[in-house]
């Protein structure tokens, strides 16, 4: 009779069973940028899933400190003008960035009114609520930079995680809108790269528990722009000495000021 505690032929053996692929195993070829739709820009998203991604992007902007990143040309520029300043913050979504811009400028005393733009409606009403709840005067309106002239009167243009939802026609239209528009141009994106997308993949998910954010995290990053073809793109914009500078983590803040 048969043990049913033994087996029959040759033990398996486990060490030659493949383990689950490992993150560097998962990593795509990044070499070549490679755009995707990301599940925050499609139509119909739930609201409630929005607003978490929202929030996703809120914590990511703080722990990847883009207004210190941005905040001294802005000072900086404005030493050099008597007259108020007024900033465009260009796809604000959840209109955090504008919103600490807001209250950095207060509180260093720079006179500068802050607005944001987003062709979500959505967005708009969760930056306008954000920046209530803040306590800081921004105003935010619906707009689209892409279909739309851009709105007059603006000296310092902003614009954080948007280029890379752009094809390269679309973010050279973006690039040359802002030229004609502002003076002061500063562009804060991720910049692809194999340590980029581990942060994304990894890192999203201590900070957020969005299942949006924790998808369209690594797909941002494949779409992302090195520094070199963001500053390609500048100069075909007709940017006259664009700046690209790198900085942790994993980011580039891409820059011209006059």
């Amino acid at each position: 009779m048969l043990d049913g505690h033994r087996t029959i032929g040759r033990v398996a053996d486990v060490s030659r069973i493949p383990g689950p692929p490992t993150l560097t195993q998962l990593l795509p070829d990044l070499k070549t940028r490679r755009r995707s739709p990301e599940v925050m820009d499609q139509p119909g998203l739930d609201p409630a899933e929005h607003a978490r991604a929202l929030e996703a992007l809120r914590r990511v902007n703080l722990f990847s400190a883009t207004v210190r990143a941005t905040w001294p040309r802005i000072r900086a520029f404005a030493n050099d003008r008597a007259a108020p300043l007024r900033l465009l913050d260009v796809a604000c979504g959840g209109g955090d960035f504008a919103a600490r811009i807001a209250r950095r400028a207060r509180s260093e005393g720079v006179a500068l009114e802050v607005s944001g733009c987003d062709m979500s409606e959505f967005a708009v009403a969760h930056a306008t609520e954000h920046a209530r709840r803040s306590g800081v005067p921004a105003s935010f309106f619906r707009h689209d930079v892409l279909a739309q002239p851009f709105p007059e009167g603006f000296d310092v243009l902003t614009c954080s995680l948007f280029l890379h939802h752009l094809d390269e026609p679309e973010a050279v239209g973006l690039l040359r809108a802002m030229k004609a528009a502002g003076k002061l141009l500063l562009v804060d994106d991720l910049e692809r790269g194999r340590a980029g997308w581990l942060l994304a993949y990894a890192g999203i998910r201590i900070l957020s528990r969005s299942a949006v954010a924790h998808v369209d995290g690594p797909l941002s990053v494949e779409g992302a722009f090195t520094r070199d073809e963001a500053r390609t793109l500048a100069e075909a914009a007709g940017w006259e000495r664009p700046e690209a500078v790198g900085r942790f983590p994993c980011r580039f803040l891409l820059a011209e000021g006059r």
